[in-house]
């Protein structure tokens, strides 16, 4: 599982490289798509939670995406605001904590604990003005597969 889920991660960071985002992509033809009803806007985190994210975000991600999660100098893209949110529009919270699992930090992928990686989702997710909630994400790749990321908070 953790092959198949890699390998449709290489195609979209290929695709995300070339200046293609995940909007213009048929999700449901590369199983993409979030399966449930939960989006990034239904408090899917904690706010303890964002804050253990934010520690592990300085230490393992801020030296290159800066600590303002502005992007970096060698091209490394913001991960706070509409470029970021539109990126990951459609997708689940699983494809991004996976892409962070075993691509990032782009010197050491892999090296970051999921528990941290999934930590680090939150904190991106309150960055990016998602509501915090009572309860956390997990490590559980089907369960963060049922959660959708929206740029904007759908109308219900």
């Amino acid at each position: 599982m953790r092959r198949r889920w890699f390998s449709r991660l290489v195609t979209v960071q290929c695709l995300t490289l070339s200046g293609l985002t995940l909007s213009g992509l048929p999700l449901a033809g590369l199983g993409l798509q979030a399966r449930g009803a939960d989006t990034v806007w239904d408090g899917v985190y904690s706010a303890a939670q964002a804050a253990r994210g934010e520690k592990a975000y300085m230490r393992a991600c801020g030296g290159c995406h800066r600590d303002d999660a502005s992007g970096g100098d060698d091209s490394e893209p913001p991960l706070r605001g509409p470029n970021f949110t539109s990126n990951w529009e459609g997708a689940s919270v699983a494809v991004l904590y996976d892409f962070i699992a075993t691509n990032m930090p782009r010197t050491r992928p892999g090296s970051v604990p999921l528990e941290e990686c999934v930590d680090i989702v939150a904190f991106l997710l309150k960055l990016n003005e998602m509501p915090e909630g009572t309860r956390e994400l997990t490590t559980d790749i089907k369960a963060l597969a049922a959660i959708r990321f929206t740029a904007t908070k759908p109308a219900r």
